[in-house]
Order: C-alpha cells, then sequence, then structure tokens
C-alpha cells in the first residue's frame, strides 16, 4: 500500500506530514484516544495535523503548526477532506503493524 503524505507549501517552506509507529504511539501516550474520534469534532483534527509534523519535522513549534492548520484548506483541490485524509494516513500505519506472519506459533493449553 502506498504510503499518503500531506504536501504543502507555507512560508517558503515544503512540509511532507506523515505518521510513522512511533509516532503515533507517542500521540495516544500522550491522551489521544483513536476509538472516539467522532466525539472530538472540535479537537481531533488538528490534534491529528499537529502529530503528523513529528516524523518529518519534529522542531516546528506547537504554535506555528497550530497557524498553519488554522490555514489550511478543508479540501485539497481534487475534493478530498483534510480529516479524511488525516484518518487514511492513521489507518496506513496501524494496517503496518499487523503481524507479517513470518514466525509460526501454536497456543499451548495445560
Amino acid at each position: 500500500m502506498a504510503k499518503t503524505t500531506l504536501e504543502f507549501e507555507y512560508r517558503g517552506k515544503d512540509y511532507a506530514l506523515c505518521y510513522t509507529v512511533e509516532s503515533l504511539k507517542r500521540l495516544e501516550k500522550n491522551g489521544f484516544s483513536f476509538s472516539n474520534i467522532s466525539d472530538r469534532l472540535l479537537t481531533a483534527t488538528e490534534d491529528l495535523f499537529c502529530a503528523a509534523f513529528n516524523a518529518r519535522h519534529p522542531d516546528t513549534p506547537r504554535k506555528l503548526r497550530e497557524e498553519i492548520f488554522h490555514e489550511i484548506c478543508a479540501e485539497d483541490d481534487d475534493g478530498n477532506s483534510l480529516t479524511e485524509t488525516l484518518i487514511v494516513m492513521v489507518n496506513e500505519v496501524v494496517e503496518s503493524m499487523k503481524p507479517a506472519g513470518n514466525v509460526k506459533w501454536r497456543a499451548a493449553r495445560g
């Protein structure tokens, strides 16, 4: 599966946002709950957007991340929603975390 990135230019700097397993674990450890994204309509998209900087642009200050979020378009030129794209990006990383199936195992009951 191709890994989706969110690419844009802001103030003359190019950004390519994505997630890694480590960045999503960090987000979860900091209290973000992936199970109730729909219950957090006012904050989930911004939190996901800001967290997407961690993989390739970790030194970008939170204040600048939020500034960019408030200025970014809700949809791209093809009509793709920012929120849906961020969720697709999260799902791609989660899918990549599934075991590869190379080590055989069995349940032993005593």
